[in-house]
Protein backbone atom coordinates (compact mmCIF):
# COMPACT_ATOMS: atom_id res chain seq x y z
CA UNK A 1 0.00 0.00 0.00
CA UNK A 2 1.22 3.40 -0.88
CA UNK A 3 -0.25 6.69 -0.34
CA UNK A 4 0.77 10.20 -1.14
CA UNK A 5 0.40 13.11 1.45
CA UNK A 6 1.43 16.45 1.51
CA UNK A 7 4.02 15.69 -1.61
CA UNK A 8 5.21 12.86 0.34
CA UNK A 9 5.01 9.27 -1.25
CA UNK A 10 4.41 6.69 2.21
CA UNK A 11 4.99 3.26 1.67
CA UNK A 12 3.67 0.67 4.10
CA UNK A 13 6.29 -2.43 3.35
CA UNK A 14 4.66 -5.41 4.15
CA UNK A 15 2.52 -7.05 0.77
CA UNK A 16 -0.10 -9.84 3.10
CA UNK A 17 -3.45 -9.76 2.84
CA UNK A 18 -3.75 -7.32 6.36
CA UNK A 19 -1.50 -5.08 5.08
CA UNK A 20 -4.24 -2.51 3.04
CA UNK A 21 -6.55 -2.79 5.83
CA UNK A 22 -3.29 -1.65 8.70
CA UNK A 23 -1.87 0.71 6.71
CA UNK A 24 -5.62 2.46 6.43
CA UNK A 25 -5.84 2.30 10.20
CA UNK A 26 -2.53 4.22 10.47
CA UNK A 27 -2.33 7.84 10.28
CA UNK A 28 0.41 9.04 8.63
CA UNK A 29 2.24 11.76 10.67
CA UNK A 30 1.90 14.77 9.10
CA UNK A 31 2.51 19.03 10.58
CA UNK A 32 -0.45 19.85 12.18
CA UNK A 33 -2.01 23.23 11.96
CA UNK A 34 -5.11 23.63 13.17
CA UNK A 35 -6.63 27.08 13.25
CA UNK A 36 -4.37 28.85 11.11
CA UNK A 37 -5.13 30.84 8.62
CA UNK A 38 -3.67 29.61 5.02
CA UNK A 39 -2.50 32.98 4.42
CA UNK A 40 -0.35 33.28 7.08
CA UNK A 41 1.19 30.20 5.91
CA UNK A 42 4.59 29.86 4.03
CA UNK A 43 5.62 26.46 2.79
CA UNK A 44 9.40 25.45 1.69
CA UNK A 45 10.34 23.37 -0.79
CA UNK A 46 10.87 19.43 0.58
CA UNK A 47 14.23 18.38 1.00
CA UNK A 48 15.62 14.58 0.12
CA UNK A 49 18.76 12.59 -0.32
CA UNK A 50 20.28 9.51 1.36
CA UNK A 51 22.27 10.59 4.33
CA UNK A 52 25.09 8.75 5.13
CA UNK A 53 24.27 7.61 8.54
CA UNK A 54 21.57 5.69 10.09
CA UNK A 55 17.74 6.50 10.80
CA UNK A 56 18.46 6.07 14.47
CA UNK A 57 21.48 8.43 14.55
CA UNK A 58 19.80 10.64 12.46
CA UNK A 59 16.68 10.91 15.26
CA UNK A 60 19.25 11.35 18.00
CA UNK A 61 20.95 14.35 15.89
CA UNK A 62 18.09 16.32 15.58
CA UNK A 63 16.08 15.41 18.86
CA UNK A 64 19.09 16.81 20.69
CA UNK A 65 19.05 20.92 20.61
CA UNK A 66 22.89 20.73 22.02
CA UNK A 67 24.21 19.96 18.83
CA UNK A 68 23.36 23.10 16.89
CA UNK A 69 25.15 25.77 18.20
CA UNK A 70 28.57 23.28 17.17
CA UNK A 71 27.73 21.49 14.83
CA UNK A 72 26.19 24.26 12.48
CA UNK A 73 28.14 27.30 13.51
CA UNK A 74 27.86 30.44 10.88
CA UNK A 75 24.74 28.90 9.17
CA UNK A 76 21.85 28.38 12.04
CA UNK A 77 23.93 28.69 15.04
CA UNK A 78 26.82 30.47 16.90
CA UNK A 79 29.66 27.95 18.67
CA UNK A 80 31.13 31.27 20.40
CA UNK A 81 27.93 32.59 21.83
CA UNK A 82 26.47 30.87 25.67
CA UNK A 83 25.75 27.61 24.71
CA UNK A 84 23.20 27.42 27.80
CA UNK A 85 20.08 25.70 27.94
CA UNK A 86 17.10 24.12 29.89
CA UNK A 87 15.49 21.52 28.75
CA UNK A 88 12.41 19.46 30.36
CA UNK A 89 9.50 16.54 28.99
CA UNK A 90 6.68 18.10 28.17
CA UNK A 91 4.98 14.68 26.80
CA UNK A 92 6.59 11.71 28.32
CA UNK A 93 7.86 8.91 26.95
CA UNK A 94 5.70 6.05 25.21
CA UNK A 95 5.72 3.84 22.15
CA UNK A 96 4.53 6.58 20.24
CA UNK A 97 7.05 9.07 21.30
CA UNK A 98 7.87 11.92 23.66
CA UNK A 99 8.26 16.40 23.35
CA UNK A 100 10.39 18.01 25.14
CA UNK A 101 10.87 22.03 25.99
CA UNK A 102 14.50 23.89 24.97
CA UNK A 103 15.08 27.42 26.47
CA UNK A 104 18.12 29.09 25.11
CA UNK A 105 19.05 32.55 25.19
CA UNK A 106 18.55 33.35 21.62
CA UNK A 107 15.28 31.42 22.13
CA UNK A 108 13.66 32.79 25.63
CA UNK A 109 10.57 31.68 25.06
CA UNK A 110 11.19 28.13 24.11
CA UNK A 111 11.17 25.82 21.43
CA UNK A 112 9.52 22.29 21.49
CA UNK A 113 11.46 19.22 19.83
CA UNK A 114 8.57 16.94 19.26
CA UNK A 115 9.43 13.32 17.88
CA UNK A 116 6.49 11.16 16.53
CA UNK A 117 7.60 7.52 16.29
CA UNK A 118 9.12 5.98 14.39
CA UNK A 119 9.87 9.12 11.74
CA UNK A 120 8.88 12.18 12.45
CA UNK A 121 10.52 14.89 14.12
CA UNK A 122 9.05 18.56 14.54
CA UNK A 123 10.90 21.50 15.93
CA UNK A 124 8.26 24.30 16.50
CA UNK A 125 10.24 27.87 17.63
CA UNK A 126 8.38 30.94 18.57
CA UNK A 127 9.36 34.38 16.93
CA UNK A 128 9.01 37.98 18.72
CA UNK A 129 5.51 38.98 19.45
CA UNK A 130 3.85 38.77 16.97
CA UNK A 131 2.86 34.91 17.06
CA UNK A 132 5.41 34.18 14.46
CA UNK A 133 6.31 30.49 14.52
CA UNK A 134 8.92 28.31 12.43
CA UNK A 135 8.21 25.08 12.09
CA UNK A 136 11.09 22.42 10.78
CA UNK A 137 9.42 19.04 9.59
CA UNK A 138 12.22 15.94 9.55
CA UNK A 139 11.45 12.41 8.40
CA UNK A 140 13.59 9.34 8.60
CA UNK A 141 13.47 6.10 7.21
CA UNK A 142 16.90 3.32 7.14
CA UNK A 143 17.71 2.88 3.67
CA UNK A 144 20.44 0.03 4.20
CA UNK A 145 23.39 0.03 7.20
CA UNK A 146 25.22 3.33 7.80
CA UNK A 147 22.79 5.34 5.53
CA UNK A 148 19.01 6.80 5.84
CA UNK A 149 16.53 8.53 3.85
CA UNK A 150 15.54 11.70 4.73
CA UNK A 151 13.07 13.87 3.81
CA UNK A 152 12.27 17.47 5.08
CA UNK A 153 11.48 21.14 4.60
CA UNK A 154 10.66 24.29 7.22
CA UNK A 155 7.13 25.46 7.51
CA UNK A 156 6.44 29.27 8.84
CA UNK A 157 3.49 30.91 10.51
CA UNK A 158 4.21 34.50 9.96
CA UNK A 159 3.37 36.96 12.24
CA UNK A 160 -0.27 38.89 12.94
CA UNK A 161 0.19 41.62 10.53
CA UNK A 162 1.03 38.93 8.01
CA UNK A 163 4.71 40.01 7.59
CA UNK A 164 7.48 37.12 7.17
CA UNK A 165 9.78 37.64 10.52
CA UNK A 166 13.29 39.59 9.02
CA UNK A 167 14.89 36.32 10.51
CA UNK A 168 13.06 34.40 7.65
CA UNK A 169 13.62 36.29 4.89
CA UNK A 170 16.97 34.80 3.70
CA UNK A 171 15.55 30.98 4.04
CA UNK A 172 12.24 32.44 2.36
CA UNK A 173 13.07 33.54 -0.96
CA UNK A 174 12.02 32.54 -4.10
CA UNK A 175 14.59 30.48 -5.05
CA UNK A 176 14.50 27.51 -8.20
CA UNK A 177 13.82 24.18 -6.59
CA UNK A 178 17.50 23.03 -7.87
CA UNK A 179 19.44 25.91 -5.90
CA UNK A 180 16.87 25.26 -3.22
CA UNK A 181 18.22 21.60 -3.28
CA UNK A 182 22.18 22.21 -3.99
CA UNK A 183 22.60 24.72 -0.82
CA UNK A 184 20.96 22.30 1.31
CA UNK A 185 24.69 20.12 1.43
CA UNK A 186 25.82 23.67 3.39
CA UNK A 187 23.30 22.66 5.65
CA UNK A 188 23.23 19.08 6.29
CA UNK A 189 27.21 18.53 5.43
CA UNK A 190 27.70 20.24 8.30
CA UNK A 191 27.21 17.63 10.66
CA UNK A 192 27.44 14.51 8.31
CA UNK A 193 31.00 13.48 8.99
CA UNK A 194 30.46 13.60 13.11
CA UNK A 195 27.53 11.36 12.55
CA UNK A 196 29.09 9.15 9.91
CA UNK A 197 32.50 8.25 12.20
CA UNK A 198 30.74 8.06 14.95
CA UNK A 199 28.02 5.59 13.97
CA UNK A 200 30.66 3.57 12.49
CA UNK A 201 33.06 3.71 14.87
CA UNK A 202 31.16 2.16 17.32
CA UNK A 203 29.54 -0.64 15.16
CA UNK A 204 33.26 -1.63 14.00
CA UNK A 205 34.26 -1.60 18.28
CA UNK A 206 31.26 -3.53 19.06
CA UNK A 207 30.41 -1.25 21.48
CA UNK A 208 26.57 -0.67 19.28
CA UNK A 209 25.23 -1.92 15.94
CA UNK A 210 21.61 -0.79 14.85
CA UNK A 211 21.84 -2.81 11.93
CA UNK A 212 23.02 -6.13 14.37
CA UNK A 213 19.94 -8.40 14.16
CA UNK A 214 21.25 -10.22 17.59
CA UNK A 215 21.32 -6.98 19.61
CA UNK A 216 18.22 -7.49 22.45
CA UNK A 217 18.20 -3.91 23.28
CA UNK A 218 20.19 -0.31 22.92
CA UNK A 219 22.64 -0.61 24.92
CA UNK A 220 23.84 2.65 23.55
CA UNK A 221 21.35 4.67 25.72
CA UNK A 222 22.97 3.37 29.29
CA UNK A 223 26.48 5.46 28.06
CA UNK A 224 25.16 8.54 27.70
CA UNK A 225 26.45 10.74 30.14
CA UNK A 226 23.18 12.23 31.60
CA UNK A 227 23.50 15.53 31.53
CA UNK A 228 20.28 18.17 31.42
CA UNK A 229 21.03 18.74 27.59
CA UNK A 230 20.97 14.82 27.05
CA UNK A 231 16.77 14.74 27.54
CA UNK A 232 16.20 14.15 24.34
CA UNK A 233 18.96 11.29 23.48
CA UNK A 234 18.35 9.31 26.30
CA UNK A 235 14.83 9.43 25.99
CA UNK A 236 15.10 8.37 21.91
CA UNK A 237 17.83 5.69 22.77
CA UNK A 238 15.01 4.70 25.61
CA UNK A 239 12.30 4.21 23.18
CA UNK A 240 14.80 2.09 20.28
CA UNK A 241 15.42 -0.30 23.86
CA UNK A 242 12.26 -0.61 24.74
CA UNK A 243 10.08 -0.29 22.14
CA UNK A 244 12.05 -0.69 19.07
CA UNK A 245 14.13 -3.86 20.24
CA UNK A 246 17.39 -2.13 19.90
CA UNK A 247 18.06 -2.41 16.40
CA UNK A 248 16.84 -2.01 12.60
CA UNK A 249 15.42 -5.09 10.84
CA UNK A 250 17.33 -4.77 7.74
CA UNK A 251 16.97 -8.11 5.65
CA UNK A 252 20.13 -9.25 3.63
CA UNK A 253 23.84 -8.19 4.43
CA UNK A 254 23.77 -6.00 7.22
CA UNK A 255 27.37 -5.05 7.53
CA UNK A 256 28.20 -1.81 8.57
CA UNK A 257 30.46 -0.29 5.77
CA UNK A 258 33.73 1.55 6.81
CA UNK A 259 34.57 5.23 7.30
CA UNK A 260 34.50 7.16 4.07
CA UNK A 261 35.05 11.25 3.57
CA UNK A 262 34.12 10.87 0.00
CA UNK A 263 30.83 8.77 0.78
CA UNK A 264 30.15 11.64 3.25
CA UNK A 265 30.36 14.36 0.67
CA UNK A 266 29.21 12.63 -2.29
CA UNK A 267 26.18 14.84 -3.49
CA UNK A 268 25.27 13.25 -6.92
CA UNK A 269 24.69 9.71 -5.56
CA UNK A 270 22.99 10.71 -2.19
CA UNK A 271 20.76 12.95 -4.01
CA UNK A 272 21.64 14.59 -7.65
CA UNK A 273 20.48 11.31 -9.99
CA UNK A 274 17.59 10.70 -7.96
CA UNK A 275 15.96 14.18 -8.64
CA UNK A 276 14.30 15.18 -12.07
CA UNK A 277 14.41 19.06 -10.83
CA UNK A 278 18.76 18.85 -10.35
CA UNK A 279 19.10 16.51 -13.31
CA UNK A 280 17.65 19.10 -15.68
CA UNK A 281 19.27 22.45 -14.43
CA UNK A 282 22.80 20.40 -14.32
CA UNK A 283 22.41 19.62 -17.65
CA UNK A 284 21.07 23.27 -19.02
CA UNK A 285 24.33 24.63 -16.55
CA UNK A 286 26.92 22.38 -18.69
CA UNK A 287 25.29 24.16 -21.54
CA UNK A 288 25.85 27.72 -20.50
CA UNK A 289 29.54 26.97 -19.13
CA UNK A 290 30.33 25.54 -22.64
CA UNK A 291 29.17 28.64 -24.23
CA UNK A 292 30.97 30.62 -21.60
CA UNK A 293 34.54 29.28 -22.34
CA UNK A 294 33.61 29.08 -26.17
CA UNK A 295 33.14 32.60 -25.79
CA UNK A 296 35.68 34.07 -23.75
CA UNK A 297 38.33 31.63 -25.82
CA UNK A 298 36.18 33.06 -29.48
CA UNK A 299 36.72 36.86 -28.04
CA UNK A 300 40.21 36.47 -27.05
CA UNK A 301 41.35 34.49 -30.79
CA UNK A 302 39.49 36.79 -32.95
CA UNK A 303 39.28 40.22 -31.12
CA UNK A 304 36.18 41.60 -33.15
CA UNK A 305 36.97 45.24 -34.27
CA UNK A 306 33.90 46.44 -33.00
CA UNK A 307 35.09 45.79 -29.27
CA UNK A 308 38.96 46.72 -29.69
CA UNK A 309 41.56 45.52 -27.85
CA UNK A 310 40.45 46.54 -24.26
CA UNK A 311 36.46 45.72 -25.05
CA UNK A 312 38.18 42.02 -25.86
CA UNK A 313 40.30 41.32 -23.26
CA UNK A 314 37.23 42.78 -20.69
CA UNK A 315 34.67 40.21 -22.08
CA UNK A 316 37.23 37.11 -22.61
CA UNK A 317 37.64 38.00 -18.65
CA UNK A 318 33.61 38.43 -18.13
CA UNK A 319 32.63 34.99 -19.87
CA UNK A 320 35.78 33.16 -18.63
CA UNK A 321 34.73 34.39 -15.47
CA UNK A 322 31.36 33.11 -15.60
CA UNK A 323 32.80 29.96 -17.01
CA UNK A 324 34.72 29.58 -13.89
CA UNK A 325 31.68 30.36 -11.56
CA UNK A 326 29.46 27.51 -13.03
CA UNK A 327 31.98 25.42 -12.98
CA UNK A 328 32.05 25.84 -8.76
CA UNK A 329 28.40 25.63 -8.61
CA UNK A 330 28.26 22.13 -11.14
CA UNK A 331 30.99 20.71 -8.84
CA UNK A 332 27.87 21.26 -5.86
CA UNK A 333 25.64 19.14 -7.59
CA UNK A 334 28.49 16.28 -7.23
CA UNK A 335 30.38 16.74 -4.32
CA UNK A 336 30.19 19.24 -1.26
CA UNK A 337 33.35 19.02 1.25
CA UNK A 338 32.63 20.98 4.58
CA UNK A 339 35.41 21.85 6.69
CA UNK A 340 34.68 22.32 10.71
CA UNK A 341 38.45 23.64 11.10
CA UNK A 342 37.52 26.29 8.31
CA UNK A 343 34.45 27.22 9.33
CA UNK A 344 35.46 30.31 12.20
Amino acid sequence: PVEIVNGVLWVWPDASDDSKIQSALTEVPTLKLEGVNEENLWFGLWNFRELPYGHDFFIENVVDHAHVGVSHHNVVGNRYSSQKMSLETIKPLSKHGFSIHIITPEIPDGAITEFNAPAQVIVKTPYGDGGAIQYVELYSSPSRPGFSNHVGRMVVVKDSTGEMPQQFKKFTGPLPVWLNHVITSLFLNQDALFLHAQERSLAHNKEYRASDPNVTGDNYAKSILPMPADIGVLQFRTWMRLVAGGNIPFKGDTTMPATDKEVVFDVYNAHTKHCKNCQVALKNLKKIRFASFFFAVLMATVRPKKLGVVGSTVATILFSGIGGMLNKLIGMFYRYEFSHADNH
